[in-house]
């Protein structure tokens, strides 16, 4: 099976490679002849120009490089905050990137599993652009006064003025294209980041030396061994490296942005660090659009860590609440939840180095050259871990324990442990996944064109204009929608309210009912002492809400009516309170639920009536685009229906524990015999005695929890609000966007068409013949490459469990 398996995979890539080829000579053909790709400068949008081109040809080459290692490129995205750095540090299992509190990551970094390769080892093969960019910083620092110098932003860091000096002084004139060592790679990674930060405009202002990498090949590489790869096996020989990409926060640097879309587009598959503190915050929101761009056609390959994880505490949202929410929510049902990895890199970058270190030395090393070793100590060994550093199983043991917690096994062994063993399989589909979306864009492109050539100018003109008038009816449609949805969102706002308010009250009911009507308990005091002095108590019981049905309903809870309730023991008090909150979180939890239910309904109505009335005032417009476009130029057209998913109203269950600890002065009585009674009677003796008790103010509670459920609904309608007015309104300009530039570059591919018509006789058709040669290769191309997908997709189906 792995022998057929391996002969297959080698076969398909040697395939893969004749039609990489085979497309970046047709790409570099189309850009050769100046007649076929128009460039963007009269910023009109087409198909294919000469830039999206250009970018192709790049990419196939990076391509072509991967198949040939069978490479399998995972891009690391995420914001600067996240704990990116940490969680690839936890990957590999030793701390090779750098973790500082500002931007680290500007030129993408390449990090390869290398079999063996202990000490991580860096080469840099195309040095000159930072070099020339040290020089020029040189010269321009060497104009400027030391004042001038002082009031730099990059000089109010210690790296900052040392990178200065360094520069001043000849210490640092060249980058090296080679370093060993975690020191070295420290070294290189801080260097090329001071240094692109001194061209900012913030700065020097000069020219970027970022601008001048587009490949792979270009990048920085450090080649290490992962350590949680070791001994793994391969059925066909292939490599694994993360990318590591700048965020689209990083320090403000617009063109990082650009880099990391490119680099996105040109990866394998994406891994996705969220932070889970912070999952809708705008910084996470860009990376999540950058990412969508990609998911286009490699949804297939994207994973999402949700770093932080062990920042939650009893009110946040648990493993399986993250899962559906950055499924759901964030990512509109299209990333499976199984893709969804709540995690702490922190604990499993610690543990994961303090196991490698272990496994491969017999110890930690030294506190004082290993920073991470006391961070390690401090989580797994507590306050006096110096002491224990010399005891091996115990760190072992406490290693494997944060380990654990960290939950960091999971998305190794199903990310990076089954896209190792699938790196070639992987690397191979991206391959052809890519050239199939260029293949579409190509022909697209050609076949308007070369039809547009045997159409009279007047028939073309007439399809632009239709096009234009169909354009401005979308605008027009995109007004009328806004005011449409800003009464229909009116009309929610006014039933989500009457939602609340009646919630409210029946909430307001329920906590008022529990505890100011509460079965009542007076504590039976000094029930030894008193025993034959004992009083019953009246006891009021409550069975409450039986309109509300749920696992409550049958509990009893002993309240005492002034709402002071004393118990002997913490114990008790703390039972006290467990049963409390238990009926808190059944009743007033299925209440919210109602409530939850209710405004979901409620928005899904809104957009449903929303969604049609826009489907309406729009079909005419696409039926008539498409069937224009279809019927003259044999194109398959299909209009993407955006549907609009609601938040999720998260309604917090909260109970206020607050226990008071008394220590108590108490009279108490005990029985003697005397001798003025010949030892014959009892008499009571009154004395004196010091005991613990623990208070709870029931109504004091019940007011902090009506407080808080009230604070929990306005936060409720403060997200609903946030919907209605960003979410819905970004993206209905979205959907609108997406149709005119669709229906744009339709428009873009005529005009060009029409300039072509303009042409000589003999020119037209001279153009005529280089469109149809090139249509016709791409065609082949199409339908080989159809047969190679077909081809891995029988294998992948073999695969139970693939990655892909």
């Amino acid at each position: 099976m792995s022998v057929m398996y391996a002969s297959t995979i080698i076969a398909v890539s040697e395939e893969v490679l004749r039609l990489l080829a085979n497309q970046h000579d047709l790409v570099t053909e189309l850009l050769r002849d100046g007649n076929i790709l128009k460039d963007d400068s009269d910023r009109q949008a087409r198909s294919v120009d000469r830039k999206t081109a250009e970018f192709w040809r790049k990419t196939l080459e990076d391509e072509k490089a991967k198949v040939e290692g069978l490479e399998l490129t995972l891009a690391v995205v995420g914001t600067m905050k996240a704990g990116k750095s940490t969680s690839i540090n936890a990957i590999i299992g030793q701390e090779v990137l750098p973790n500082r509190n500002r931007p680290m990551t500007t030129l993408p970094t390449v990090i390869r599993h290398k079999v063996g390769q202990d000490e991580p080892h860096l080469t840099f093969l195309k040095p000159e652009p930072f070099n020339r960019a040290i020089l020029r910083i040189k010269q321009e620092l060497s104009k400027m006064s030391g004042d001038e110098r002082a009031e730099l932003p990059i000089n109010s860091s210690e790296d900052g003025k040392l990178l200065i000096e360094d520069i001043l002084s000849d210490r640092l004139s060249t980058l090296k294209s080679s370093y060993i060592g975690t020191a070295g790679v420290y070294s290189f990674l801080k260097s090329i980041n001071d240094i692109s930060r001194m061209c900012d405009p913030k700065n020097l202002n000069l020219p970027s030396p970022l601008t001048e990498y587009t490949s792979i090949r270009e990048f920085p590489t450090i080649e290490v061994e992962f350590f949680h790869l070791k001994g793994k096996k391969q059925q066909v020989a292939g490599q694994l490296s993360l990318i590591d990409t700048p965020g689209p926060n990083e320090a403000g640097q617009v063109h990082l942005r650009g880099i990391l879309e490119e680099q996105l587009q040109k990866a394998s598959a994406v891994l996705a660090i969220l932070d889970y503190t912070q999952l809708n915050s705008e910084a996470d929101a860009e990376v999540r659009r950058a990412i969508e761009q990609v998911a286009k056609y490699s949804r297939d390959r994207l994973f999402v860590l949700v770093n932080k994880f062990d920042q939650r505490d009893r009110n946040s949202m648990d493993e399986k609440e993250v899962k559906r929410y950055v499924s759901g929510e964030l990512f509109d049902h299209e990333l499976p939840i199984e893709r969804v990895f709540p995690v702490s890199s922190q604990l499993g970058y610690l543990a994961n180095f303090a196991l490698n270190e272990i496994s491969t030395k017999g110890k930690l090393p030294d506190p004082d050259t290993a920073e991470w070793v006391e961070d390690f100590g401090q989580r797994a060994l507590g306050v006096d871990w110096e002491e224990d550093l010399e005891d091996v199983e115990r760190l072992k043991s406490s290693a494997e324990r944060i380990w654990k917690r960290s939950m960091m096994l999971e998305p190794l062994e199903e990310v990076i442990g089954k896209a190792y063993a699938e790196a070639a399989l992987i690397a191979l589909k991206s391959a052809v996944e890519k050239m199939n979306h260029y293949d579409e864009r190509i022909v697209e492109y050609l076949q308007m064109r070369d039809r547009s050539i045997h159409i009279d100018i007047k028939t073309l003109q007439s399809f632009i204009s239709g096009l234009e008038k169909d354009i401005a009816r979308i605008e027009k449609t995109k007004k009328e929608a806004d005011s449409i949805s800003t009464a229909a969102l009116q009309q929610l706002r006014t039933k989500t309210n009457s939602i609340f308010d009646q919630g409210n009250k029946t909430l307001t009911k329920l906590i008022e009912t529990l505890f100011n009507e509460g079965k009542r308990l007076e504590m039976k005091r000094n029930q030894i002492e008193l025993a034959n002095k004992q009083n019953k108590e009246k006891w009021v019981g409550l069975r409450f809400f039986k309109e509300f049905p749920s696992d409550a309903n049958d509990i009893y809870i002993n309240i005492a009516k002034n709402g002071k309730n004393v118990f002997s023991s913490k114990r008790e008090a703390n039972e006290f309170l467990d049963k409390i909150d238990e009926a808190i979180r059944a009743d007033v939890g299925h209440l919210s639920n109602d409530i939850q239910n209710m405004v979901n309904e409620s928005v899904q109505q809104m957009e449903a009536e929303l969604q049609k009335r826009i489907d309406h005032n729009v079909s005419a417009v696409l039926e008539h685009a498409a069937q224009t476009l279809n019927d003259a130029f044999d194109l398959k057209i299909s209009f993407k229906q955006k549907t609009i998913t609601p938040i999720k109203v998260e309604f917090d269950q909260i109970t206020n524990n607050s226990i008071e600890e008394k220590n108590v002065e108490k009279t108490k009585t005990r029985y003697e015999r005397k001798w003025y009674t010949l030892w014959l009677r009892e008499h009571e003796v009154s004395y004196t005695v010091y005991e613990d008790e623990f208070h709870i103010d029931t109504k004091k509670i019940g007011a902090d929890v009506l407080k808080e459920l009230n604070t929990s609904q306005k936060k409720l309608q403060k997200d609903l609000e946030k919907y209605v007015s960003q979410e819905l309104g970004s993206n209905l300009t979205a959907y609108f966007d997406e149709l005119k530039l669709y229906l744009d570059k339709f428009r873009g591919n005529l005009l060009d068409g029409v300039k072509d018509k303009q042409e000589k006789e003999e020119t037209l058709g001279k153009l005529s013949a280089a469109l149809k040669t090139f249509l016709d290769v791409a065609s082949v191309h199409q339908q080989d490459l159809d047969f190679v997908g077909e081809a891995l997709m029988q294998e992948i189906r073999k695969k139970e469990g693939s990655l892909v």
